[in-house]
Protein backbone atom coordinates (compact mmCIF):
# COMPACT_ATOMS: atom_id res chain seq x y z
CA UNK A 1 0.00 0.00 0.00
CA UNK A 2 1.51 3.24 -1.21
CA UNK A 3 2.42 6.23 1.30
CA UNK A 4 -1.09 8.03 -0.78
CA UNK A 5 -3.48 5.56 -0.12
CA UNK A 6 -5.78 5.73 3.56
CA UNK A 7 -7.78 2.92 5.08
CA UNK A 8 -11.07 3.45 5.99
CA UNK A 9 -11.58 4.56 9.73
CA UNK A 10 -14.52 2.14 11.92
CA UNK A 11 -16.53 5.64 12.51
CA UNK A 12 -19.61 3.31 13.95
CA UNK A 13 -18.08 0.72 15.38
CA UNK A 14 -20.58 1.06 17.89
CA UNK A 15 -22.94 2.63 16.21
CA UNK A 16 -26.22 4.31 17.30
CA UNK A 17 -29.14 3.50 15.23
CA UNK A 18 -32.11 5.21 15.11
CA UNK A 19 -35.63 3.44 14.94
CA UNK A 20 -35.81 4.18 11.73
CA UNK A 21 -33.01 3.34 10.77
CA UNK A 22 -32.87 -0.21 12.65
CA UNK A 23 -36.45 -0.68 11.69
CA UNK A 24 -35.69 -0.71 7.73
CA UNK A 25 -32.14 -2.78 8.10
CA UNK A 26 -34.84 -5.28 9.94
CA UNK A 27 -36.99 -5.48 7.25
CA UNK A 28 -33.97 -6.32 4.86
CA UNK A 29 -33.24 -8.95 6.87
CA UNK A 30 -36.60 -9.95 6.72
CA UNK A 31 -36.50 -9.43 3.05
CA UNK A 32 -33.73 -11.98 2.91
CA UNK A 33 -35.03 -14.42 5.14
CA UNK A 34 -37.84 -14.85 3.11
CA UNK A 35 -36.58 -14.83 0.07
CA UNK A 36 -34.12 -17.50 1.19
CA UNK A 37 -37.07 -19.31 2.57
CA UNK A 38 -38.41 -20.17 -0.75
CA UNK A 39 -35.65 -21.61 -2.47
CA UNK A 40 -34.96 -23.87 0.57
CA UNK A 41 -38.53 -25.13 0.82
CA UNK A 42 -38.14 -25.99 -2.89
CA UNK A 43 -34.90 -27.31 -2.85
CA UNK A 44 -36.45 -30.27 -0.82
CA UNK A 45 -39.22 -31.41 -3.11
CA UNK A 46 -39.08 -34.03 -5.42
CA UNK A 47 -39.27 -31.66 -8.44
CA UNK A 48 -36.76 -30.69 -11.01
CA UNK A 49 -35.35 -27.21 -11.17
CA UNK A 50 -34.16 -25.99 -14.36
CA UNK A 51 -31.91 -28.98 -16.07
CA UNK A 52 -28.75 -28.28 -15.11
CA UNK A 53 -29.20 -29.98 -11.46
CA UNK A 54 -30.62 -33.33 -13.14
CA UNK A 55 -27.54 -33.02 -15.36
CA UNK A 56 -25.25 -32.82 -12.68
CA UNK A 57 -26.73 -35.64 -10.45
CA UNK A 58 -26.38 -37.99 -13.82
CA UNK A 59 -22.73 -37.80 -14.14
CA UNK A 60 -22.58 -37.89 -10.21
CA UNK A 61 -24.43 -41.35 -10.79
CA UNK A 62 -22.26 -42.33 -13.45
CA UNK A 63 -19.23 -41.60 -11.27
CA UNK A 64 -20.26 -43.99 -8.40
CA UNK A 65 -21.60 -46.73 -10.93
CA UNK A 66 -18.15 -47.17 -11.88
CA UNK A 67 -18.11 -45.35 -15.82
CA UNK A 68 -16.43 -42.68 -17.24
CA UNK A 69 -16.78 -39.42 -16.14
CA UNK A 70 -15.63 -37.93 -19.39
CA UNK A 71 -16.45 -39.50 -22.81
CA UNK A 72 -16.36 -38.68 -26.73
CA UNK A 73 -19.78 -39.24 -26.67
CA UNK A 74 -21.38 -37.04 -29.63
CA UNK A 75 -24.88 -37.19 -27.53
CA UNK A 76 -23.65 -36.88 -23.67
CA UNK A 77 -20.56 -34.73 -23.01
CA UNK A 78 -19.56 -33.29 -19.17
CA UNK A 79 -17.71 -29.87 -19.66
CA UNK A 80 -17.23 -29.27 -15.84
CA UNK A 81 -14.22 -30.33 -13.81
CA UNK A 82 -14.25 -33.42 -11.64
CA UNK A 83 -14.61 -32.40 -7.89
CA UNK A 84 -17.75 -31.39 -7.46
CA UNK A 85 -18.77 -35.54 -8.56
CA UNK A 86 -16.37 -36.88 -6.20
CA UNK A 87 -17.56 -34.22 -3.49
CA UNK A 88 -21.27 -35.28 -3.97
CA UNK A 89 -20.40 -38.51 -4.14
CA UNK A 90 -18.62 -38.37 -0.85
CA UNK A 91 -20.96 -36.88 1.17
CA UNK A 92 -23.82 -39.22 -0.32
CA UNK A 93 -22.21 -41.96 0.81
CA UNK A 94 -22.18 -40.60 4.14
CA UNK A 95 -25.41 -39.47 4.23
CA UNK A 96 -26.84 -42.10 2.76
CA UNK A 97 -29.54 -38.92 0.86
CA UNK A 98 -29.58 -38.57 -2.68
CA UNK A 99 -26.84 -36.96 -4.53
CA UNK A 100 -28.99 -34.81 -6.03
CA UNK A 101 -30.49 -33.45 -2.46
CA UNK A 102 -26.69 -33.44 -1.21
CA UNK A 103 -25.67 -30.56 -3.98
CA UNK A 104 -29.40 -28.73 -3.49
CA UNK A 105 -28.32 -28.67 -0.07
CA UNK A 106 -24.73 -27.89 -0.28
CA UNK A 107 -25.51 -25.10 -2.67
CA UNK A 108 -28.12 -23.38 0.30
CA UNK A 109 -25.35 -23.50 2.70
CA UNK A 110 -22.89 -22.14 0.10
CA UNK A 111 -25.21 -18.95 -0.66
CA UNK A 112 -25.17 -18.51 3.45
CA UNK A 113 -21.28 -18.63 3.22
CA UNK A 114 -20.92 -16.16 0.18
CA UNK A 115 -23.19 -13.89 2.37
CA UNK A 116 -20.83 -14.32 5.20
CA UNK A 117 -17.78 -14.17 3.24
CA UNK A 118 -18.86 -10.57 2.02
CA UNK A 119 -19.14 -9.31 5.51
CA UNK A 120 -15.80 -10.34 5.79
CA UNK A 121 -14.24 -8.80 2.92
CA UNK A 122 -15.87 -5.25 3.86
CA UNK A 123 -14.54 -5.63 7.58
CA UNK A 124 -11.18 -6.67 6.14
CA UNK A 125 -10.91 -3.39 4.08
CA UNK A 126 -12.02 -1.54 7.20
CA UNK A 127 -15.73 -1.44 6.27
CA UNK A 128 -17.91 -0.80 9.67
CA UNK A 129 -19.94 -4.09 10.92
CA UNK A 130 -23.09 -1.94 10.54
CA UNK A 131 -22.16 -1.97 6.47
CA UNK A 132 -20.77 -5.25 6.04
CA UNK A 133 -24.11 -6.93 7.81
CA UNK A 134 -26.21 -4.70 5.30
CA UNK A 135 -24.00 -5.95 2.41
CA UNK A 136 -24.05 -9.64 3.41
CA UNK A 137 -27.95 -9.33 4.20
CA UNK A 138 -28.32 -7.35 0.64
CA UNK A 139 -26.38 -10.46 -1.41
CA UNK A 140 -28.45 -12.91 0.02
CA UNK A 141 -31.70 -11.50 -0.77
CA UNK A 142 -30.21 -10.68 -4.11
CA UNK A 143 -29.08 -14.28 -4.59
CA UNK A 144 -32.28 -16.12 -3.57
CA UNK A 145 -34.78 -12.80 -5.12
CA UNK A 146 -33.57 -12.78 -8.53
CA UNK A 147 -31.17 -15.53 -9.25
CA UNK A 148 -32.97 -18.05 -7.54
CA UNK A 149 -33.13 -20.82 -9.98
CA UNK A 150 -29.24 -21.04 -8.68
CA UNK A 151 -30.01 -20.98 -4.92
CA UNK A 152 -30.69 -24.90 -3.81
CA UNK A 153 -30.02 -26.48 -7.16
CA UNK A 154 -27.60 -29.01 -7.68
CA UNK A 155 -24.86 -26.85 -9.10
CA UNK A 156 -21.47 -26.39 -8.16
CA UNK A 157 -20.95 -22.52 -9.16
CA UNK A 158 -22.15 -21.18 -5.91
CA UNK A 159 -20.14 -24.03 -3.77
CA UNK A 160 -16.97 -22.58 -5.59
CA UNK A 161 -17.86 -19.00 -5.29
CA UNK A 162 -18.39 -19.69 -1.40
CA UNK A 163 -14.72 -20.76 -1.11
CA UNK A 164 -13.46 -18.17 -3.52
CA UNK A 165 -14.99 -15.04 -1.76
CA UNK A 166 -13.59 -16.55 1.72
CA UNK A 167 -10.39 -16.56 0.45
CA UNK A 168 -10.66 -13.18 -1.36
CA UNK A 169 -11.24 -11.65 2.57
CA UNK A 170 -8.24 -13.24 4.05
CA UNK A 171 -6.19 -11.86 1.32
CA UNK A 172 -7.97 -8.46 1.77
CA UNK A 173 -6.83 -8.80 5.63
CA UNK A 174 -3.31 -10.13 4.88
CA UNK A 175 -1.96 -9.29 1.94
CA UNK A 176 1.54 -9.34 3.15
CA UNK A 177 1.28 -12.61 4.64
CA UNK A 178 2.44 -16.10 3.14
CA UNK A 179 -1.02 -17.13 3.60
CA UNK A 180 -2.33 -15.39 1.20
CA UNK A 181 -0.44 -17.46 -1.13
CA UNK A 182 -2.25 -20.57 0.14
CA UNK A 183 -5.18 -18.96 0.18
CA UNK A 184 -4.36 -18.45 -3.74
CA UNK A 185 -3.67 -22.10 -3.95
CA UNK A 186 -7.01 -23.05 -2.41
CA UNK A 187 -8.98 -20.09 -5.41
CA UNK A 188 -7.42 -22.44 -8.35
CA UNK A 189 -8.03 -25.64 -6.59
CA UNK A 190 -11.96 -24.16 -6.40
CA UNK A 191 -11.58 -23.82 -10.14
CA UNK A 192 -11.62 -27.65 -10.32
CA UNK A 193 -14.87 -27.50 -8.62
CA UNK A 194 -16.22 -24.82 -11.26
CA UNK A 195 -14.13 -23.49 -13.96
CA UNK A 196 -16.06 -20.10 -14.67
CA UNK A 197 -15.16 -17.77 -12.22
CA UNK A 198 -12.58 -15.58 -12.88
CA UNK A 199 -12.98 -12.10 -11.33
CA UNK A 200 -11.80 -12.96 -7.51
CA UNK A 201 -8.79 -14.83 -8.64
CA UNK A 202 -7.94 -12.52 -10.91
CA UNK A 203 -8.70 -9.34 -8.41
CA UNK A 204 -6.51 -11.60 -5.96
CA UNK A 205 -3.63 -11.65 -8.09
CA UNK A 206 -3.76 -7.51 -9.09
CA UNK A 207 -4.43 -6.42 -5.36
CA UNK A 208 -1.15 -8.57 -4.09
CA UNK A 209 0.69 -6.91 -6.56
CA UNK A 210 -0.50 -3.74 -6.19
CA UNK A 211 0.93 -4.15 -2.13
CA UNK A 212 3.97 -6.14 -2.87
CA UNK A 213 4.97 -6.65 -6.58
CA UNK A 214 7.26 -9.66 -5.57
CA UNK A 215 4.82 -11.13 -3.75
CA UNK A 216 2.53 -10.47 -6.36
CA UNK A 217 4.40 -12.36 -8.94
CA UNK A 218 4.99 -15.28 -6.68
CA UNK A 219 0.95 -15.66 -5.95
CA UNK A 220 0.50 -15.73 -10.05
CA UNK A 221 3.30 -18.58 -10.10
CA UNK A 222 1.44 -20.43 -7.36
CA UNK A 223 -1.61 -19.96 -8.79
CA UNK A 224 -0.89 -21.14 -11.98
CA UNK A 225 0.88 -23.72 -10.90
CA UNK A 226 -1.81 -25.00 -8.99
CA UNK A 227 -3.93 -24.92 -12.21
CA UNK A 228 -1.01 -26.55 -14.14
CA UNK A 229 -0.44 -29.44 -11.78
CA UNK A 230 -4.08 -30.26 -11.43
CA UNK A 231 -4.56 -30.20 -15.36
CA UNK A 232 -1.29 -32.66 -15.19
CA UNK A 233 -3.62 -35.06 -12.82
CA UNK A 234 -6.66 -34.28 -14.62
CA UNK A 235 -4.62 -35.54 -18.21
CA UNK A 236 -3.38 -38.16 -16.51
CA UNK A 237 -6.66 -39.37 -14.92
CA UNK A 238 -8.84 -39.22 -17.51
CA UNK A 239 -6.62 -39.06 -20.41
CA UNK A 240 -7.19 -36.63 -23.61
CA UNK A 241 -11.31 -37.00 -23.58
CA UNK A 242 -11.30 -34.80 -20.77
CA UNK A 243 -9.80 -31.89 -22.30
CA UNK A 244 -11.92 -33.28 -25.04
CA UNK A 245 -14.64 -32.61 -22.81
CA UNK A 246 -13.85 -29.33 -21.35
CA UNK A 247 -13.02 -27.05 -24.83
CA UNK A 248 -16.98 -28.28 -25.76
CA UNK A 249 -17.61 -26.19 -29.36
CA UNK A 250 -20.07 -23.23 -28.20
CA UNK A 251 -21.42 -20.16 -30.37
CA UNK A 252 -20.69 -16.92 -28.82
CA UNK A 253 -22.54 -13.67 -30.19
CA UNK A 254 -21.17 -9.92 -29.29
CA UNK A 255 -24.95 -9.55 -28.34
CA UNK A 256 -25.84 -11.80 -26.32
CA UNK A 257 -23.46 -10.03 -24.20
CA UNK A 258 -24.62 -6.78 -24.41
CA UNK A 259 -28.20 -8.35 -24.11
CA UNK A 260 -26.99 -9.62 -20.62
CA UNK A 261 -26.75 -6.02 -19.55
CA UNK A 262 -29.53 -5.95 -18.58
CA UNK A 263 -30.09 -8.28 -15.30
CA UNK A 264 -27.56 -5.34 -13.90
CA UNK A 265 -30.72 -3.35 -13.47
CA UNK A 266 -31.24 -5.90 -10.05
CA UNK A 267 -27.86 -4.90 -8.64
CA UNK A 268 -27.97 -1.49 -10.11
CA UNK A 269 -28.03 0.60 -6.45
CA UNK A 270 -25.38 -1.27 -4.94
CA UNK A 271 -23.27 -0.57 -7.56
CA UNK A 272 -24.28 3.11 -7.93
CA UNK A 273 -23.93 3.56 -4.41
CA UNK A 274 -20.64 2.08 -4.68
CA UNK A 275 -19.19 4.00 -7.60
CA UNK A 276 -20.53 7.13 -5.84
CA UNK A 277 -18.63 6.90 -2.63
CA UNK A 278 -15.65 5.25 -4.17
CA UNK A 279 -15.48 8.92 -6.37
CA UNK A 280 -15.23 10.99 -3.55
CA UNK A 281 -12.76 8.19 -1.55
CA UNK A 282 -10.40 7.36 -4.45
CA UNK A 283 -7.22 7.33 -1.79
CA UNK A 284 -9.09 5.47 0.32
CA UNK A 285 -7.77 1.79 -0.56
CA UNK A 286 -11.00 0.10 0.01
CA UNK A 287 -12.61 2.61 -2.27
CA UNK A 288 -9.93 1.55 -5.05
CA UNK A 289 -10.64 -2.48 -4.65
CA UNK A 290 -14.32 -1.92 -4.51
CA UNK A 291 -13.62 0.06 -8.16
CA UNK A 292 -10.93 -2.42 -9.17
CA UNK A 293 -13.44 -5.23 -8.80
CA UNK A 294 -16.45 -3.78 -9.89
CA UNK A 295 -15.01 -3.23 -13.15
CA UNK A 296 -13.27 -6.24 -13.45
CA UNK A 297 -16.37 -8.33 -12.65
CA UNK A 298 -18.48 -6.71 -14.97
CA UNK A 299 -16.22 -6.99 -18.20
CA UNK A 300 -15.44 -10.58 -17.56
CA UNK A 301 -19.45 -10.95 -16.83
CA UNK A 302 -20.10 -9.18 -20.09
CA UNK A 303 -17.52 -11.83 -22.07
CA UNK A 304 -18.91 -14.66 -20.58
CA UNK A 305 -22.20 -13.76 -21.35
CA UNK A 306 -21.50 -13.67 -25.35
CA UNK A 307 -21.55 -17.52 -24.83
CA UNK A 308 -24.28 -20.13 -25.67
CA UNK A 309 -25.65 -21.53 -22.25
CA UNK A 310 -24.06 -18.95 -20.00
CA UNK A 311 -27.36 -18.01 -17.74
CA UNK A 312 -27.50 -16.07 -14.42
CA UNK A 313 -24.97 -17.26 -12.65
CA UNK A 314 -22.62 -15.77 -14.46
CA UNK A 315 -22.80 -12.22 -12.55
CA UNK A 316 -22.21 -13.62 -8.91
CA UNK A 317 -18.97 -12.66 -8.70
CA UNK A 318 -19.99 -8.49 -10.03
CA UNK A 319 -23.04 -9.57 -7.27
CA UNK A 320 -20.57 -10.20 -4.75
CA UNK A 321 -18.56 -6.86 -5.74
CA UNK A 322 -21.58 -4.71 -5.70
CA UNK A 323 -22.12 -6.45 -2.15
CA UNK A 324 -18.71 -5.23 -1.14
CA UNK A 325 -19.12 -2.30 -2.62
CA UNK A 326 -22.15 -1.18 -0.95
CA UNK A 327 -21.08 -2.65 2.50
CA UNK A 328 -18.00 -0.12 2.87
CA UNK A 329 -20.15 3.28 1.39
CA UNK A 330 -23.01 2.37 3.77
CA UNK A 331 -20.45 3.19 7.11
CA UNK A 332 -18.42 6.02 5.05
CA UNK A 333 -21.63 7.74 3.59
CA UNK A 334 -20.22 10.92 4.92
CA UNK A 335 -17.68 10.88 2.14
CA UNK A 336 -20.65 11.50 -0.48
CA UNK A 337 -21.26 15.87 -0.05
CA UNK A 338 -24.83 15.17 -1.02
CA UNK A 339 -25.40 12.67 1.72
CA UNK A 340 -23.16 14.99 4.25
CA UNK A 341 -25.59 17.81 3.68
CA UNK A 342 -28.55 15.46 4.25
CA UNK A 343 -27.11 13.82 7.38
CA UNK A 344 -25.43 10.71 7.57
CA UNK A 345 -28.09 8.70 9.33
CA UNK A 346 -30.78 9.55 7.41
CA UNK A 347 -28.40 9.22 4.31
CA UNK A 348 -28.22 5.39 5.15
CA UNK A 349 -31.87 5.00 5.94
CA UNK A 350 -32.60 6.80 2.41
CA UNK A 351 -30.15 4.11 1.38
CA UNK A 352 -31.70 1.00 3.04
CA UNK A 353 -35.24 2.30 1.56
CA UNK A 354 -33.95 2.30 -1.99
CA UNK A 355 -32.44 -1.77 -1.67
CA UNK A 356 -36.07 -2.60 -0.25
CA UNK A 357 -37.88 -0.52 -3.05
CA UNK A 358 -35.92 -2.46 -5.61
CA UNK A 359 -36.75 -5.88 -4.18
CA UNK A 360 -40.76 -4.81 -3.57
CA UNK A 361 -40.94 -3.80 -7.25
CA UNK A 362 -40.97 -7.06 -8.88
CA UNK A 363 -43.60 -9.22 -10.17
CA UNK A 364 -42.00 -12.51 -8.49
CA UNK A 365 -44.41 -13.21 -5.42
CA UNK A 366 -43.60 -16.53 -4.56
CA UNK A 367 -41.53 -16.64 -1.94
CA UNK A 368 -44.23 -14.06 0.06
CA UNK A 369 -46.70 -16.92 -0.56
CA UNK A 370 -44.68 -19.90 0.64
CA UNK A 371 -46.08 -19.02 4.38
CA UNK A 372 -49.81 -17.21 3.55
CA UNK A 373 -50.93 -19.12 0.27
CA UNK A 374 -52.78 -22.77 0.48
CA UNK A 375 -53.22 -22.46 -3.29
CA UNK A 376 -49.39 -22.25 -3.67
CA UNK A 377 -48.76 -24.87 -1.56
CA UNK A 378 -52.42 -27.19 -3.22
CA UNK A 379 -50.23 -26.33 -6.29
CA UNK A 380 -46.70 -27.68 -5.75
CA UNK A 381 -48.90 -31.01 -4.07
CA UNK A 382 -50.32 -31.21 -7.49
CA UNK A 383 -47.06 -30.72 -8.93
CA UNK A 384 -45.53 -33.62 -7.12
CA UNK A 385 -48.41 -36.41 -7.77
CA UNK A 386 -47.47 -34.98 -11.81
CA UNK A 387 -43.58 -36.26 -11.01
CA UNK A 388 -45.15 -39.19 -9.68
CA UNK A 389 -47.09 -40.00 -12.91
CA UNK A 390 -44.30 -39.00 -15.35
CA UNK A 391 -41.94 -40.99 -13.58
CA UNK A 392 -44.22 -44.45 -13.34
CA UNK A 393 -45.10 -43.97 -17.14
CA UNK A 394 -41.24 -43.56 -18.27
CA UNK A 395 -40.72 -46.30 -16.01
CA UNK A 396 -43.35 -48.37 -17.59
CA UNK A 397 -41.70 -47.90 -20.97
CA UNK A 398 -39.07 -50.48 -22.19
CA UNK A 399 -35.87 -49.30 -23.72
CA UNK A 400 -33.97 -45.76 -23.83
CA UNK A 401 -35.96 -43.38 -23.41
CA UNK A 402 -34.89 -39.88 -23.48
CA UNK A 403 -37.09 -37.10 -21.55
CA UNK A 404 -37.53 -33.16 -22.29
CA UNK A 405 -37.70 -32.55 -18.72
CA UNK A 406 -35.10 -34.77 -16.86
CA UNK A 407 -36.09 -35.62 -13.44
CA UNK A 408 -38.70 -38.14 -14.42
CA UNK A 409 -36.29 -40.54 -16.49
CA UNK A 410 -33.47 -40.56 -13.49
CA UNK A 411 -35.88 -41.28 -11.01
CA UNK A 412 -37.53 -43.66 -13.16
CA UNK A 413 -34.14 -45.33 -13.48
CA UNK A 414 -33.22 -44.63 -16.92
CA UNK A 415 -29.60 -43.33 -17.92
CA UNK A 416 -28.44 -40.33 -19.05
CA UNK A 417 -28.26 -40.67 -23.32
CA UNK A 418 -28.70 -37.28 -25.10
CA UNK A 419 -27.27 -33.67 -23.67
CA UNK A 420 -29.55 -31.33 -25.34
CA UNK A 421 -27.14 -28.19 -24.59
CA UNK A 422 -24.00 -29.94 -26.13
CA UNK A 423 -25.77 -31.44 -29.22
CA UNK A 424 -27.80 -28.29 -29.93
CA UNK A 425 -23.56 -26.77 -29.78
CA UNK A 426 -22.75 -29.18 -32.14
CA UNK A 427 -24.86 -28.74 -34.33
CA UNK A 428 -24.93 -24.59 -34.60
CA UNK A 429 -21.02 -25.14 -34.94
CA UNK A 430 -21.50 -27.12 -37.53
CA UNK A 431 -19.74 -30.36 -35.88
CA UNK A 432 -23.15 -32.50 -36.58
CA UNK A 433 -26.36 -31.75 -38.73
CA UNK A 434 -29.75 -31.87 -37.60
CA UNK A 435 -30.27 -35.06 -39.89
CA UNK A 436 -27.23 -36.98 -38.07
CA UNK A 437 -28.40 -36.35 -34.94
CA UNK A 438 -31.64 -37.99 -35.92
CA UNK A 439 -29.66 -40.93 -37.92
CA UNK A 440 -27.44 -41.93 -34.70
CA UNK A 441 -30.26 -41.85 -32.04
CA UNK A 442 -32.34 -44.08 -34.48
CA UNK A 443 -29.80 -46.44 -34.60
CA UNK A 444 -29.36 -46.39 -30.69
CA UNK A 445 -33.11 -46.91 -30.31
CA UNK A 446 -33.07 -44.08 -28.22
CA UNK A 447 -36.92 -43.00 -27.97
CA UNK A 448 -37.84 -39.48 -26.85
CA UNK A 449 -40.78 -38.10 -24.57
CA UNK A 450 -42.01 -35.48 -24.02
CA UNK A 451 -42.70 -34.24 -20.21
CA UNK A 452 -45.15 -32.57 -18.64
CA UNK A 453 -43.33 -29.16 -17.83
CA UNK A 454 -45.07 -28.56 -14.49
CA UNK A 455 -42.38 -31.48 -13.51
CA UNK A 456 -40.21 -28.26 -13.01
CA UNK A 457 -40.72 -25.58 -10.51
CA UNK A 458 -38.18 -23.15 -11.86
CA UNK A 459 -41.68 -20.99 -12.86
CA UNK A 460 -42.76 -20.37 -9.76
CA UNK A 461 -40.27 -16.98 -8.42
Amino acid sequence: MSSGELRLGNPDRAPRISVALGAAIFALGALAAIYFAWPAYRALLPLQIEGGGIWQAYHADALRAGLPLYSFDVFVTNNYPPLSFYLLNALSSLTGVDVLYVGRVLCLAATLATGFGVWACVRSLGGSALGAAVAAAWWVATAAKWYSVWVGRDDPHLVALAVMTGCLAYILRHPRSDRALVAVAIMAVAGFYKHSLFAIPLVSLLWLTMHDRRRGMLAVVVGLGTVAIGLALCGTLYGAVFFHCMLMPRVYHLGRGLGHLGLVQFIAPAVIIALIWAAYRRRVTGARFAVLFIVTALVIYLVQSAGEGVADNAIFELTVAAALGLGLAFGDLAAIPAARSFGPKRSQLLVVCILIARFLLSQYVTPYLLLFSPALRAELNERIAIMEAETARIAAMPGLVVCDYQMPCRSAGKPMLFDQFAVTERVNTGQMTAHEVGEIAAARGIRFEQIDRRVDVSDLR
